[in-house]
């Protein structure tokens, strides 16, 4: 048998161990060996203990040194104990039960000996065949270990069946990544959400055309940033919650400030193509019989025949509209005078006046005439049709080109923007977009001037309005001061009241007591006392329009609409009113006034202003004159109260707006102003 190697066994008080690391040997033991263990008791004061170390012991031992371990001991009594075969050992081993097994693994032999001589033959005893003993002890190791590894099993599956029945008590860190992950994808959702609310309202401003590219792609620029890294961090699954909380806040507010922005800006332009673009305009003809006819509709009268006046009426279209919605024919009297007469003379006769006109006359003398209360209205002809535009002055750029706006306030409250009603308000601004000057040069509505057109009488500069409407205005006014107008806005009393009231009311100044009387609706007093005075719409209007009150008439009637512009713009550039009533101001102003604007000039101009943000130079300038009686045109058989215009006055006007439109600085004649009340104003 060879020689084993790197083996350390021990005697130790007679026993010889084995460690449990040592391998199981794969030698046969001889089959006639017979292993018996002696019990040998010592005596306590004369025992020595050897250990022998049995590395280099081989199956034949020198005998000289097992000797050699065997010293002179003293006599002692033997008590033998013959234990079974290992064969018969192994099988009685496995019956046992793990405690014992192990005692009986460690107590192999234990040996008292009592004289030199049988301590040699039980020391040579002791130290058996060292494969028999190998196999032996290997076999009930790895039996031992086989019932370990079956109880650590049987442990194992224990467990699995404790954590299937009781729920799993997971980590803080594992607990906190489940919480987070419902809200990572509520993040991303709302990351999705807020971008298209954010790229819906930077597509529909880039539309506008308003906003100018240095600042729409530096915007565009950081937004996309901001979008991209706010999306790849909520996909990101090391991102910190406090990081997705505050990217998502900032998110969430852009998304809801860009529904807000793009609500507004549909509505602003909404309100610009209705309002600029709109390419129609009315004309209402009324039906006027004796206040006694026996006419009472427009159906009496189908049929018969009509009766007009020629001057300043298109003629082709007013006998369009008596065909096609009367079948009536009309016939021309000679002025309106001679055509109110015979309405009132004959109950049968039948006048058609244009619908500015008739209110004109109702107007004279602040309603104190012949034919207030004695003519009735029983219909009316309306014709909608195209505008007539100039297409030169439409092709200009107002952002390069120097430019005039005749803006007119009409004396009418119809839901309709009429071609004819007296112009209260004649008003021609002046603009230079490249040099930052507008000039706003006021004629009174009284002004004494040639008609556009006519000879002979001249007429108020109002009655130009409700005689031949805008156009016969522009014209007279464009004679007067030798220019030529690019664009035009009118306005009429809804306009002032519905604005007022949208922007919260206005404070005006008053510089009198005193309590006026409101025609629409009638019977509303407004009271006004010297001081700062909070009013309404209707207040207003009565405000702007009030004469009597003052020394100086009509010329302090214009300081109180200017007061009351001056009052509505700070309202309108007040950021908490633009922003809480933004809505209410644009749909006050839908059909008060019209206008060739269209809603391309006002971007162009918004875009120019923000480009640039240049301040601008404001001037205005007034044309006066002195008052006076006079037959007019439109009334040549009864004495109206006229302005005379101060021809210095009107001279100056007409340089200014020349030195505006030209861009030059050069001084303009000197002003004359005279003023002398002769008599109350009237229509």
């Amino acid at each position: 048998m060879a020689t084993k190697k790197n083996k350390k066994k021990k005697v130790i008080d007679g026993i010889v161990k084995n460690p449990k690391n040592t391998k199981k040997s794969t030698a046969k033991k001889p089959a006639d060996v017979e292993l018996k263990s002696e019990t040998i008791k010592v005596a306590p004061d004369d025992t020595t203990v050897t250990i022998i170390e049995a590395d280099d012991i081989t199956e034949n031992p020198d005998k000289e040194i097992v000797e050699e371990a065997i010293v002179d001991e003293p006599a002692v009594e033997i008590e033998e104990v013959v234990e079974e075969s290992p064969v018969e050992d192994t099988e009685n081993e496995e019956a046992e039960s793990d405690a014992e097994s192990e005692e009986s693994a460690s107590e192999a032999v234990e040996i008292t000996i009592n004289s030199p001589e049988d301590g040699e033959n039980l020391t040579r005893n002791a130290i058996m065949d060292e494969e028999a003993i190998d196999e032996n002890l290997d076999e009930l190791i790895s039996d031992i270990e086989e019932d370990e590894k079956k109880a650590e099993d049987k442990a194992v599956d224990e467990i699995a069946k404790t954590e299937k029945s009781e729920p799993k008590i997971q980590p803080e860190k594992t607990k906190a990544k489940v919480k987070a992950k419902p809200f990572r994808i509520i993040s991303r959702i709302l990351a999705f959400l807020s971008l298209g609310a954010v790229a819906s309202a930077v597509v529909r401003i880039i539309l506008t055309g308003i906003v100018p590219n240095k600042y729409l792609i530096p915007a565009i620029a950081i937004l996309a940033i901001f979008f991209l890294f706010y999306i790849f961090k909520t996909f990101r699954k090391k991102t910190h919650i406090w990081m997705l909380i505050i990217l998502t806040i900032l998110g969430v507010a852009l998304g809801a400030v860009s529904v807000f922005g793009f609500v507004k800006v549909q509505e602003t332009m909404s309100f610009l193509f209705r309002n600029f673009n709109e390419n129609k305009e009315y004309t209402i003809y009324n039906v006027i019989v004796n206040k006694d006819s026996n006419y009472t509709s427009l159906d009496d009268v189908k049929g018969k025949t009509f009766h007009s006046i020629s001057d300043f009426v298109d003629t082709e279209k007013l006998e369009t509209a008596a065909k096609e919605q009367a079948n009536a024919s009309i016939v021309y009297a000679d002025g309106i005078s001679s055509l109110l007469k015979e309405t009132y003379d004959d109950k049968t006769y039948i006048a058609v006046l244009n619908a500015g006109t008739w209110d004109a006359t109702l107007g004279l003398n602040d309603g104190k005439n012949d034919y207030v209360g004695k003519y009735k209205v029983i219909g009316e002809l309306k014709v909608e049709e195209e505008k007539k535009n100039d297409e030169a002055s439409q092709k200009s750029d107002l952002t390069t080109d120097s430019f005039t706006v005749f803006v007119s306030g009409i004396d009418t409250r119809t839901g309709l923007m009429l071609d004819r009603s007296l112009s209260d308000v004649n008003m021609v601004i002046t603009v230079n977009p490249k040099t930052k000057h507008i000039l706003m040069t006021t004629i009174p509505r009284d002004y004494y001037v040639q008609l556009h057109g006519t000879s002979g009488l001249r007429d108020k500069l109002t009655h130009a309005g409700s005689l031949g409407g805008l156009e016969l205005s522009m014209a007279t006014i464009e004679d007067l001061l030798d220019f030529k107008f690019s664009r035009y806005i009118r306005v009429n009393f809804n306009f002032v009241v519905n604005l007022v009231n949208a922007v919260g009311g206005i404070t005006v100044n008053s510089d009198v007591n005193y309590t006026f009387t409101t025609l629409h609706p009638e019977d509303r007093k407004c009271t006004f006392v010297p001081g700062p005075n909070t009013i309404d719409g209707e207040c207003a209007l009565g405000f702007a329009r009030e004469r009597y009150a003052y020394a100086d008439g009509d010329r302090h009637r214009g300081r109180n609409q200017e007061q009351v512009i001056e009052k509505i713009f700070e309202k309108l550039t007040s950021s908490t009113t633009l922003i809480s009533r933004y809505s209410d101001i644009l749909n006050s102003l839908n059909g008060s006034f019209d206008t060739n604007i269209s809603a391309s000039d006002i971007t162009s101009l918004a875009n120019m202003q923000l480009n640039d943000m240049a301040k601008w130079t404001v001037e205005t300038y007034n044309c006066d004159g002195t008052t006076g009686g006079a037959f007019t045109y439109s009334y040549p058989n009864q004495t109206l109260s006229v302005m005379y215009p101060d021809e210095t006055t009107v001279e100056t006007a007409k340089a200014k707006i020349k030195q505006v439109l030209a861009g030059t600085t050069e001084a303009a004649p000197a002003e004359t102003t005279e003023t002398t009340i002769t008599e109350p104003e009237t229509h």
